[in-house]
């Protein structure tokens, strides 16, 4: 009574009223601050799984990092995954954005959970998706051999080849190149290399050489999305000038390498299907193009922007003649960091040894065991994530391609060929 009485003076009640209403204050005051701080001091256990997209090797993602930044207070709180993909959190109540942002040697993984309120122990799930590191534009599928045609005759207008956006990103395949290398075939060795076998800085070209048309957006390649070029555009196994034993339909082809009127009219035209432009030519002997049956090496090549064609052609220091021989055909030579893939297909596995391809861009073969089987080569399936296929791609196509295929143009696999 004593502390009461201090601050209430019967003397002045007008005083001792003020004092005490300021005394209930303060303890009201105290007692809300106490409460409050109780609240905000209140933790709540999150545990979050964190699971890897449908078709990568691993299901849970183990040793990943969480974070969780608090909307009002701005605190973020970071958590490593167990192995069991598993992150336990302790948080106070609020307003959270959780995310993930992982590498490895080949995928970037990316996940998110925003406007989460945290008010009990609970349990969330984050479902990471996944981006390509490395990718890029790939040879999916040579279909080189031909076919038979029913009298036993030999076919090789079908021939194609299949490029593949093996990214995440949209390409543009405006100005890119595709041509063969010198020699044609891996029966002889390669007049390009110096007496130890190595081979020159820039490759040479061989036959027709050609290029997609654009100016450089006219053409884009979606993410996991293929472009097949066709020697003739033509449904091979139904058309009048096609083969009936043929294994493809090339009718709905991307491109097709017609040549007009370079050999004398030889070459014919599918209409219905977009025709490639000559780059440049070693010959014009050829009607089209034509890869050996037994075994060319393919690129796909592009020119670093600052670079035009007309500019690369008319450049002398681009050309030179072969080596060792009296021949005055010139070659258009294209240096090796231009190439954007490569593949080396030889005759047979003793062929091998007759590089024409640098071992930086392929640094194996792949050959098919006889000449019109009808069979093709066609790149492995690493991954399939998310239902979209990534393909094999080590720069060794003896490791990236499976051998004696039937040709599938625009066709992906539905399981992985590891």
């Amino acid at each position: 009574m004593k502390l009461l009485s201090s601050f209430f003076d019967p003397a002045s009640p007008s005083k001792g009223c003020k004092a005490f209403v300021l005394l209930v204050l303060a303890l009201l005051a105290f007692s809300f601050s106490s409460c409050s701080s109780d609240e905000e001091a209140k933790k709540y256990t999150v545990f979050i799984t964190v699971n890897y997209p449908t078709g990568y090797t691993q299901t849970l993602a183990s040793g990943v990092e969480v974070k969780a930044l608090n909307a009002q207070t701005g605190t973020t709180t970071n958590v490593t995954t167990d192995a069991n993909g598993l992150a336990e959190f302790s948080l106070i109540s609020g307003v959270y954005k959780f995310t993930i942002a992982s590498e490895t040697e080949e995928f970037a993984f990316n996940g998110i959970l925003e406007n989460t309120t945290i008010a009990k122990d609970q349990s969330l799930t984050i479902d990471l998706s996944a981006s390509t590191l490395s990718g890029g534009l790939v040879i999916k599928e040579i279909y080189y051999v031909g076919s038979l045609t029913a009298s036993g005759g030999y076919y090789y207008s079908d021939q194609f080849v299949e490029i593949y956006n093996n990214s995440d990103d949209t390409i543009y395949l405006d100005k890119l190149i595709l041509s063969m290398i010198d020699p044609i075939t891996s029966n002889s060795i390669s007049s390009w290399a110096d007496t130890s076998g190595v081979l020159q800085e820039k490759l040479p070209l061989y036959g027709f050489t050609f290029y997609v048309p654009g100016t450089g957006t006219e053409y884009p390649l979606l993410p996991r999305t293929s472009a097949v070029i066709a020697q003739d555009g033509i449904d091979h196994k139904s058309d009048a000038a096609g083969n009936a034993n043929s294994p493809v339909n090339l009718g709905s082809a991307s491109w097709e390498t017609y040549v007009g009127d370079l050999n004398g009219g030889k070459d014919a035209d599918a209409a219905a299907v977009p025709n490639l432009s000559v780059l440049y030519a070693t010959s014009t002997s050829s009607y089209d193009f034509i890869m050996s049956v037994f075994g060319p090496a393919v690129i796909i090549a592009k020119l670093p922007d600052d670079v035009s064609l007309t500019a690369f052609t008319s450049d002398d220091s681009n050309f030179a003649t072969k080596p060792g021989t009296t021949s005055s055909v010139k070659y258009l030579q294209i240096p090796r960091s231009y190439v954007i893939d490569a593949v080396e297909c030889v005759n047979s596995d003793v062929a091998k040894q007759n590089k024409r391809i640098p071992s930086t861009l392929d640094a194996g073969y792949v050959y098919t065991l006889n000449t019109y089987t009808s069979k093709s080569l066609r790149r492995k399936v690493k991954q399939i994530i998310d239902g979209n296929v990534i393909y094999k791609d080590t720069n060794n196509s003896t490791q990236d391609f499976l051998l004696e295929q039937t040709p599938a143009p625009f066709v992906h696999s539905s399981v992985v060929e590891e």
